[in-house]
């Protein structure tokens, strides 16, 4: 058994004891949002631990900050965001930097890059967590995208922005990299999954999941509510359901098959049955979108620090590639979301719903975009259109074809309602939105002269 497997065995014994007993919008930036740094203390000449509090967290939380030999404020760094797998006991943002276990400070050597490694919770799954529709915390994702990575790039000589920064992480981990870069594909250049939880949609992972998020919180349905009643809640965070919104990215995948390998000499069966038909799974929905990814399936392998520490070894050649030559934003883009109301690109989107369902932006180039959706919405452009001036749009839907003129803000936007009306179907409405029936508006817009 591995020791992941000894590790949650335990604690998950005590926790179906007590339940025997018992019963996004996606993360906007804020430069401070109630965050409030407590302490900063240096480990090492590189090295630092930071502790904060946040209104998104209700308890202190850390983050391991390991800087680049001989840091300059007088040049910029890349910055990747380094993340924990589940079940280890807090602060978890010490694990990576842990010779016995990730040992990153020796990994990273002279790389010039800032690496940010936080808490995560035991179960957290970097998300916003339902708490059966009542919200609250903890909200990692807000916390994590909204509040952590702009206060780096403020405090920090950063290189801000898509380009300066990447995401990657182990396990709970690899699936925090792919959802938090396909959830915000204009915050990350680079994500990497080593032996991650990818797909959500595995019937072994609906198990997994809740059951390693009762460690955070022993009430079923806290993470994203139940999957019989919420799967469009699931789905709406699942990397596999979101890969289209990676493309343009540099992608990199790890896995092993549990088998024996260079450092386990026995089956592990997290990594054989749980985890590596997830990544095989996003491989697969990687490659039947044209989505390029570098794939690593690496044959005999456990779930165990060693296999992720070489992970992490391979990766960081191809991220410095990256970070030296990132590539641009992708264009015309793809973006879908569940939420009423998300951003992408400088794009926002509004859809005129209270409930989730999948909507997508795509073809978006300052020609025009397509937007596929259960009901009507308001798009406002990014602000790439002469301030003041006049823009003829053309809107086709299923109801017609209809004209206006639009005039741009100052910051250049145009605001779009894309009349599409209410989706009619005999399907109940879990089905609709999962199955991603939706009507579609074609938006071509030309500058007047």
């Amino acid at each position: 058994m591995s020791r992941f497997k000894i590790r949650c065995a335990a604690l998950l014994a005590g926790i179906s004891a007590a339940l025997s007993l018992t019963g996004p919008a996606t993360a906007a930036p804020a430069p401070n949002g109630g965050l409030t740094l407590r302490s900063d203390i240096a480990i090492t000449a590189r090295l630092h631990e930071l502790v904060f509090t946040t209104p998104d967290l209700d308890a202190p939380t850390y983050v391991r900050v390991l800087l680049p030999q001989g840091y300059s404020s007088a040049r910029r760094y890349p910055v990747l965001m380094l993340l924990e797998g589940c079940c280890n006991a807090a602060p978890q943002a010490r694990d990576w930097t842990d010779p016995a276990k990730g040992n990153a400070e020796a990994i990273v050597g002279s790389a010039p890059v800032i690496v940010v490694m936080p808490d995560s919770g035991k179960g957290g799954f970097y998300s916003d967590w339902y708490n059966n529709g009542h919200g609250g915390n903890p909200r990692w994702e807000s916390y994590h995208i909204g509040q952590l990575l702009p206060w780096v790039d403020a405090h920090y000589s950063t290189v801000a922005g898509r380009r300066g920064h990447a995401v990657a992480g182990y396990s709970m981990g690899g699936f925090g990299a792919m959802s938090y870069a396909a959830r915000h594909p204009d915050r990350f250049v680079s994500a990497a999954s080593f032996s991650g939880a990818l797909d959500s949609n595995d019937p072994r992972a609906v198990s997994t999941d809740e059951m390693l998020a009762y460690l955070d919180n022993p009430v079923p349905g806290s993470l994203w509510g139940p999957r019989s009643t919420q799967e469009i809640r699931w789905r709406a965070h699942n990397p596999w359901d979101l890969a289209a919104n990676l493309r343009g990215m540099h992608l990199e995948l790890y896995t092993g098959n549990g088998n024996p390998g260079p450092s386990n000499k026995t089956y592990d069966a997290t990594e054989g049955k749980d985890v590596h038909p997830q990544s095989v799974s996003m491989h697969n929905r990687l490659n039947s979108l044209g989505v390029a990814h570098e794939w690593h399936d690496y044959g005999g392998g456990s779930h165990t620090w060693s296999y992720w520490r070489r992970d992490l070894t391979q990766y960081l050649p191809g991220l410095m590639a990256t970070f030296a030559h990132p590539p641009a934003q992708p264009e015309p883009f793809t973006f879908t979301a569940a939420e009423p109301r998300f951003d992408a690109y400088g794009y926002q989107v509004t859809v005129h719903r209270n409930s989730l369902a999948f909507a997508t932006l795509s073809g978006v180039t300052r020609n025009g975009f397509t937007l596929n959706a259960t009901t009507s919405a308001t798009v406002a452009t990014a602000p790439r259109y002469r301030a003041g001036g006049a823009y003829q749009l053309t809107i086709t839907t299923p109801h017609g074809k209809t004209a206006q003129t639009l005039h741009a803000t100052r910051d250049g936007r145009l605001t779009v309602t894309v009349p599409l009306g209410a989706l009619t179907t005999n399907q109940p409405d879990i089905d609709a939105v999962i199955d991603r029936q939706s009507q579609s508006a074609i938006v071509t817009i030309a500058e007047r002269v």
